[in-house]
């Protein structure tokens, strides 16, 4: 019964929690790295950044993507100053660091700043494929 009780519980917290979100969001990016390369459209990869204000000081950053390479990330990213949406920006490279994509290089990388922060936020959309690389590598 009391585990019970506190799956419940913690079943309630995550539904609220989401519906928070979706009620602050101010910033929202989306890129397909491969669109262009691929003739099925079931094979586009979509990335997602989006930013979310929780208070005057914090800020959430979620990361999604439909890639089997990818498993959702969520940071917390502490701000200074007042900021606005304007304030944010999303650059995205290769894994090589390049902003010019290639069909053999595509963008996987964004990096988050909120302007006045000398902090950024860097997201790997193909961390788990390097794992899978590097664990092959490896046998």
């Amino acid at each position: 019964m009391f585990l019970l009780l506190i799956s419940m519980s913690v079943s309630g917290c995550a539904s609220k929690d989401i519906v928070d979100k979706n009620n602050n969001l101010i910033y929202q990016e989306s890129i397909s790295p491969n669109e262009k390369y691929v003739d099925n459209k079931e094979d586009v990869v979509r990335y997602i950044v989006e930013v979310y204000q929780e208070n005057d000081e914090t800020i959430s950053i979620i990361a999604k993507s439909n890639s089997k390479f990818f498993e959702p990330l969520d940071y917390e990213f502490y701000i200074n100053k007042s900021f606005s949406k304007d304030d944010i920006t999303v650059e995205w490279t290769t894994l090589m660091g390049s902003t010019e994509a290639t069909k053999e290089n595509q963008l996987c990388v964004a990096m988050v700043k909120v302007k006045g922060n000398e902090e950024a936020i860097k997201i790997n959309f193909f961390n788990k494929g390097i794992e899978l690389i590097e664990d092959a590598l490896a046998k």
